[in-house]
């Protein structure tokens, strides 16, 4: 049982070094999730207010993905 203990340990210890790197200020995630939100701004800012009107209205040219994707309801 002891051994179980100890091999739980070290793995603890080895997964807990190798946070700083992913979830750090400068980690891996921070970075994907700054792209991600940069890309979704982006998204946001590309699309024109008779756009919007025109895919989040009732007319035929209605789309919910892309009135999603220009941040209508």
């Amino acid at each position: 049982m002891r051994w179980l203990q100890a091999g739980v340990v070290v793995l603890s210890v080895m997964a807990m070094t190798g946070c700083p790197s992913e979830l750090g200020k400068d980690g891996r995630v921070a970075k994907a999730v700054h792209n991600d939100s940069q890309e979704n701004l982006l998204m946001l800012k590309s699309c024109s207010q008779a756009f919007k009107d025109a895919v989040c209205g009732n007319g035929p040219d209605k789309d919910e993905k892309k009135c999603h994707q220009c941040g209508g309801p």
